[in-house]
């Protein structure tokens, strides 16, 4: 198919190599479908622990919750942007359908840039906010879920490398400007009856 979107060698080459991990097992591959396919319910699921399981965690990870949400939102809007400003890029299995191993089916929309890898990896960066532990861990599965578009054959690695980018870059944005998050904070603080901590409350926000 042609393109005005180019795929380069070194595009080629290692969505081959990770690809090829499709045919070693069964059990790799059921991993891979489950963070390719679930990967938004998965960060959910996450979110919703770090929200409504105190006292452990307190305020400073709602804190981060919110932020990680926004931050999100922020990278989904730049790659909607760019889906609409960017040519065409065909995924790997509209590409070459012969020489990939298809694990899920998919849209036959454009392929650049990847939105779980950037939505992943915005959440991950606002996740430093609650802790050094919590973002690295974050950060290790936003790898894991790129890693997975691109293992179930749906992305090319430039696709997940370009949303992790954009992901990081929005996550470092909202944590910058979280000041101008306080209000929203406050409400849901309000809405779900939480009382702001000494250590993490307004003063250390701002």
């Amino acid at each position: 198919m042609a393109t005005s979107f180019p795929i380069p060698e070194f595009d080629r080459y290692w969505f081959h190599v990770i690809n090829h991990l499709a045919t070693l097992s069964p059990w790799l591959n059921a991993v891979a479908i489950i963070l390719a396919k679930l990967a938004p319910e998965l960060w959910a699921v996450i979110f919703l622990m770090m929200w409504f399981w105190p006292p452990l965690r307190q305020n400073r990870a709602r804190r981060a919750v919110v932020y990680g949400t926004a931050a999100g939102v922020l990278a989904l809007a730049v790659n909607v942007v760019l889906v609409h400003v960017l040519p065409y890029r065909p995924r790997p299995f509209i590409f070459e359908p012969q020489q990939v191993h298809l694990l899920i089916t998919h849209a036959r929309d454009t392929s650049f840039p990847s939105d779980h890898a950037a939505g992943s990896f915005a959440f991950a960066t606002a996740l430093f906010y609650a802790g050094r532990h919590d973002g690295w861990w974050g950060a290790l599965f936003a790898a894991a879920i790129s890693l997975a578009r691109v293992w179930v054959g749906v992305h090319w690695p430039t696709d997940v490398l370009a949303g992790a980018a954009i992901g990081i870059v929005a996550g470092l944005a909202v944590l910058g400007a979280r000041a101008g998050l306080e209000g929203v904070v406050l409400w849901l603080f309000k809405l779900f009856r939480f009382q702001p901590e000494p250590r993490y409350g307004r003063r250390r926000a701002r």
